[in-house]
């Protein structure tokens, strides 16, 4: 898998259906969210992140790493709106600690997935020292 590159002109629609199809089969936990959020992908993709949050913090980590080859795969193939939502309300919220240590977290993520982590906290990082020097 290649690491993903940002493309308006494509749409994630076709993966956006597969993301959807997939969500309750793996994760029906989430439906009553998922039936509120009617179909927002941003809050759908954070109810999305809290489940795995929740296999930190219960160091589930063979289920972890199941969730994250899933969320990778669509990461990888994503180019638009997937991609945002992805980065934005998976990626850029997610806390492992106090739960995981960060080679346990780096370790249940596959390579790509994990370098999407760290760029984007390395973004909301040099953000705060930008507001902070302002």
């Amino acid at each position: 898998m290649n690491y993903p590159e940002w493309d308006e002109s494509v749409s994630d629609r076709v993966l956006i259906s597969e993301f959807y199809d997939q969500l309750l089969k793996r994760y029906p936990e989430v439906r009553e969210d998922i039936e509120f959020n009617e179909g927002l992908l941003h809050l759908d993709m954070a109810s999305l992140q809290r489940v795995a949050e929740k296999l930190c913090k219960e160091r589930k980590l063979a289920e972890l790493e199941s969730c994250f080859l899933w969320v990778n795969s669509l990461f990888c193939r994503s180019r638009n709106e997937l991609l945002n939502a992805i980065n934005v309300s998976f990626l850029e919220c997610f806390l492992y600690t106090p739960y995981l240590s960060k080679q346990e977290f780096k370790n249940a993520m596959p390579p790509e997935l994990y370098q999407g982590y760290e760029e984007i906290m390395s973004y909301i990082e040099e953000l705060g020292k930008q507001s902070i020097s302002q």
